[in-house]
């Protein structure tokens, strides 16, 4: 079978020169080309060109319904052009044979394209189609009664046109053999000038695929580059195909690394048969040696669309080592190939490779160095990487599925340049997975919230302008109401760049004034018993808390009968600093009133809003309600061994019991701070989506090493700027996974830069 287009072309004017001679052998001229009442005329145009055009390039190897389809309607307008169909035998007939079959082939196109539809039987339907609507088929039978019709009175044309349709459907080998050996001549020509010169000796091999070749410069001037092609001798007749991907320098020779090209459909090496011309500057004492290397002229390559379309070759420009021993089913060991000056190699780096043959991606998470003898005391260091398995990409649900098992040793690896993927859009994703524009969007707003999320990393690294996007994106997809309780009074000025002013309601400093005059309140009880469980203005406080949570929930002084939410106002700031609330505490017989701490305001913040929300309905299909920002968190919700005293303790306990209980009434918080190691571990744990920028103390690390593991852990110290480690099940990252964060300028609503 001819499978070279330039060979099916050649048959195809072989033919239609032989029915052009013929037609001038019969008529004398070429005048029945333009003649419609010749019936040659009709046997070129409209049944012989369209057969043998059908039968080489249209459709050389299998036919789709689409083209039956197609052939069907050209078909159809033949015979309506016939003049006179009273002579045209079983034209009617064969007309409605062919619609018939037009239109089944329409019907099962259709079902294909919605692949729900396309089941068993309808794959058989459709290969029954494209069987009986071959050109040879439809083609072929015109043809013939074509013949029948219009030549059965010329038995010389009948005879010779029959013969034709015989060669070309029945019996084509001739013809084919024939181009089959021109070709092969030609290939014996193209192939000795393939080889474009003599380029040095393979010395021995680091992998079955990695070869080293040596050049002597004093004898030889090397012209083989990073990314040439070339052939490494197997024998007198045959050899490898390769490709360089490094080349190093020693005193007065020079190496290169050549990596052996496989085909990727039967995965086996390119072996190539190339004659080798008597190459002048070859030494003799080298000429008939089995381990020459040549340089390919890949344009004079009769087979370079082998070479052109391997994986390898098409992407050598990324290509940047291969797998070595070492590698498990979650991380792989790869060599770095030397000399990657155009590529910068650094920790969260996507590279790919491929797993049976499918691309999948992988995250640079740690590298080490080392080194190796060459000749003559001369070492070579090269640089082994360790990259965490990603998986693929699922482009369409912008996501990262799980592939199993682990690439086969010496796979080659490159950095991987999507391609076809538009630009990301930062008010749809969080990040973007570092030098590529895959997204990693938050797939559930509600288990952002519902399911405690925690922003972590030093003072100064960006954590504000997280949340602060976070809490616009949870404006935009969700009804959720927020509350946050910030003792920087950062979130008031800052928050309005990001979210309408108007949606945000600010704590005053005169909040609690109303209660302030009982603030020093001592209460005595039959006029001289102080009793410091009523002392102080903490219970009006907590009143004063719930009227306005209420109006800030509900819009109104109460509880609505239908506990509806509204939409008008979506945050509310607090800062317990602006709160001038007391409470009694003993001294001996006597009760002295002082202030509570951060935590002691948050727990009531937190209880009175829980008391609240149990009054509503239960939330259903996980929808949240309420989110509650801590930021500061070490301040406000402190480990036990940093609190100032037993109190706080006690304050923290109850708002841990607020977040445990929270989720089924739809209320949620995020944790965020710089200080892993001050902060409540009760709470933190309960946070199932992470999102760690840089963190330097041992505490922070050995924590975050039970979510990110030990790996992702170590790299924190050195993230850069604008960088988290990250996982949860908001984002559905069933592993962690460094991203690059969103320019913040591109999530500020107002034309404003930070900070002003």
């Amino acid at each position: 079978m001819l499978k070279n287009i330039l060979q099916r072309i050649t048959a195809v004017a072989f033919y239609i020169g032989f029915i052009l001679l013929l037609g001038y052998f019969f008529r004398g001229n070429l005048a029945f080309i333009l003649d419609p009442d010749d019936p040659l005329c009709f046997i070129f145009f409209t049944v012989a060109l369209t057969l043998i055009l059908g039968v080489y390039l249209s459709e050389p190897f299998f036919t789709k319904p689409s083209d039956v389809l197609v052939r069907s309607i050209s078909t159809t307008l033949v015979l309506l052009a016939v003049k006179d169909k009273t002579d045209f035998i079983l034209w009617k007939q064969f007309l409605i044979v062919i619609s018939v079959l037009g239109i089944a082939a329409l019907v099962i196109t259709l079902i294909n394209s919605r692949k729900s539809f396309a089941t068993s039987p309808s794959r058989k339907f459709s290969k029954f189609i494209t069987t009986v609507g071959s050109s040879e088929i439809i083609f072929g039978t015109l043809y013939v009664l074509v013949l029948v019709s219009f030549f059965r009175d010329a038995p010389v044309m009948f005879l010779v046109c029959l013969i034709i349709l015989l060669v070309l459907l029945v019996w084509r080998k001739p013809v084919e053999s024939f181009i089959l050996i021109c070709s092969d001549i030609y290939k014996v020509f193209e192939r000795e000038n393939a080889l474009a010169g003599f380029i040095g000796e393979a010395i021995g091999c680091e992998n079955p695929f990695l070869y080293n070749v040596e050049i002597d410069l004093d004898k030889y001037k090397s012209n083989a580059n990073k990314g040439d092609i070339v052939y490494l001798e197997q024998n007198q007749n045959s050899g490898y195909v390769g490709i360089v991907v490094n080349t190093r320098h020693l005193i007065g020779k020079r190496w290169l690394s050549v990596y052996l090209l496989k085909d990727d459909s039967t995965g086996n090496i390119i072996l190539l048969d190339l004659v080798k011309k008597e190459l002048t500057e070859t030494a003799n004492n080298t000429i008939a040696s089995s381990k020459n290397v040549y340089k390919i002229n890949l344009d004079l390559l009769p087979d370079k669309e082998i070479i052109e379309n391997n994986a390898l070759y098409k992407n050598k420009r990324n290509f940047i080592g291969y797998i070595v021993n070492g590698s498990t089913i979650s991380t792989i060991n790869f060599q770095t190939i030397a000399g990657l000056t155009d590529t910068n190699l650094s920790e969260g780096l996507v590279i790919q490779t491929t797993i049976y043959n499918n691309d999948v991606l992988f995250q640079i998470i740690n590298a080490r160095t080392d080194k190796e003898k060459l000749e003559d005391h001369s070492q070579y260091g090269y640089t082994v990487g360790v990259a965490q398995k990603l998986g693929r990409y699922d482009i369409e649900h912008e996501e990262l599925n799980s592939v199993k098992w682990l690439p086969d040793i010496y796979t080659p690896v490159f950095i991987y340049k999507p391609s076809n993927i538009n630009a990301a859009d930062a008010n749809q994703c969080v990040g973007v997975l570092p030098g590529t524009n895959l997204e990693i969007p938050v797939k559930n707003y509600d288990e952002l919230i519902t399911h405690n999320t925690a922003i972590l990393g030093i003072l100064g690294i960006g954590k504000s302008c997280l949340t602060f996007e976070l809490i616009k994106k949870i404006i935009d997809n969700t009804q959720s109401k927020i509350i946050c309780i910030d003792i920087t009074n950062e979130y008031i000025k800052k928050l309005p760049q990001y979210i309408n002013n108007s949606l945000i309601v600010a704590d005053s400093e005169h909040f609690s004034d109303s209660i302030a005059d009982k603030f020093n309140y001592i209460y005595t009880e039959n006029g001289s018993k102080q009793n410091h469980e009523k002392s102080g203005n903490i219970a009006e406080y907590k009143q004063l808390v719930k009227q306005d949570l209420i109006k800030f929930i509900f819009g109104q002084e109460t509880i609505p009968d239908n506990k509806e939410l509204t939409t008008d106002i979506r945050l509310k700031v607090y800062n317990p600093n602006l709160h001038n609330t007391s409470k009694g505490e003993k001294i001996g017989y006597n009760v002295i009133t002082t202030e509570l701490t951060h935590a002691e305001k948050t727990r009531v913040i937190c209880e009175t809003l829980l008391d609240i929300v149990m009054r509503m309905p239960l939330s259903a299909n996980g929808k949240s309600k309420i989110l509650l920002v801590f930021e500061e968190a070490h301040a406000l919700i402190p480990e036990w061994n940093s609190t100032a005293n037993s109190n706080d303790s006690s304050a923290v306990n109850g708002t841990a019991k607020v977040i445990l209980q929270g989720r089924k009434y739809g209320v949620g918080s995020f944790v965020i701070t710089q200080r892993t190691a001050n902060i409540s571990k009760s709470i933190l744990n309960q946070c199932n989506t992470i999102f760690a920028l840089r963190v330097f103390d041992d505490t922070g690390k050995q924590f975050l090493e039970n979510y990110v593991g030990k790996d992702y852990a170590s790299l924190l110290p050195t993230l850069e700027e604008r960088h988290a480690v990250v996982i949860g099940k908001a984002l559905k990252l069933k592993q962690p996974v460094v991203i690059t964060l969103n320019d913040k300028d591109k999530i500020a609503s107002r034309v404003q830069e930070a900070g002003k």
